[in-house]
């Protein structure tokens, strides 16, 4: 049989509200991907609908996840040159969402594409962007995201994901990526939004805890005081969508933001 030109790696657990959707639109793409699941322990439903709309389910125990074993063990598994990754809860729209991404790589030097919709200083992606190490170090809470990527299978085998990380597998593997040479391209056609990112003060000062302090372990973030916390909340609207008073008046922004400096906070205490 002819090897598929893309695997996408689909990661769940309790997902059968939104599962269903994401799997019947990379059924429906352009360029039809192999589909492999990786559940971690869902009692909800999930493995019935994936057993019916992937091509490969793997099921790993709850003890053994991690964002970046998932992976590993999703793409050890994978036919394809190009992997991609993409979360049981957000939705590709576009039907040429994976056909758009093989595209480029026609660059020789990229080794992974993902979605933006703005450039770290809020101005508006219009145009496909080429990420270095250099870009990369000077915004490091911007760049490659495993909610909706693909990566090339070759640099994958060299550098897979570290499992030991807690969060931002994603990004602490772009930097490592990066640092050996390698480009990353960020096409604003290819975003695809995070339905989960801000359902909850509660998720979203979570992520603020977990995910900073995974950052800071290999970007060094440097300190970020109350007052940091206090101006980014005043100043640092993250993009124009919305008035910059009704993110400031956001709760769910502030819980972001005081996890952030909970989390950074700790991770310093712990150096």
């Amino acid at each position: 049989m002819t090897p598929p030109q893309a695997s996408v790696i689909v990661r769940a657990k309790d997902e059968a509200r939104t599962i269903g959707r994401t799997l019947a639109l990379l059924r429906d793409q352009t360029v039809r991907p192999e589909i492999i699941v990786v559940d971690s322990g869902s009692t909800d439903g999930t493995l019935d609908i994936a057993r019916r709309l992937s091509d490969t389910l793997i099921e790993i125990a709850p003890g053994d996840f991690s964002y970046g074993r998932a992976l590993n063990v999703g793409a050890r598994a994978a036919a394809a040159q190009v992997h991609f990754a993409v979360s049981a809860h957000c939705f590709p729209e576009r039907s040429d969402w994976v056909e758009r991404s093989l595209a480029h790589y026609r660059r020789a030097d990229v080794a992974g594409t993902g979605g933006a919709r703005f450039l770290p200083d809020g101005a508006p992606l219009t145009d496909v962007f080429i990420q270095g190490i250099e870009h990369a170090r000077l915004n490091p809470l911007w760049g490659f995201s495993n909610h909706a990527s693909s990566w090339r299978a070759s640099v994958w085998q060299e550098f897979p994901f570290d499992e030991e990380m807690p969060a931002c597998e994603d990004r602490e593997w772009s930097w490592r990526v990066m640092s050996a040479g390698w480009t990353l391209a960020f096409d604003p056609a290819l975003w695809v939004g995070m339905s989960h990112a801000w359902q909850s003060a509660r998720e979203a000062y979570h992520r603020g805890i977990v995910f900073m302090p995974a950052i800071d372990s290999f970007a060094d973030l440097g300190p970020y005081s109350a007052r940091d916390a206090l101006r980014e909340w005043w100043r640092d609207v993250p993009d124009s969508s919305r008035s910059k008073l009704l993110y400031r008046l956001d709760y769910r922004r502030a819980a972001a933001l005081l996890g952030k400096y909970r989390g950074l906070r700790s991770a310093r205490r712990a150096r």
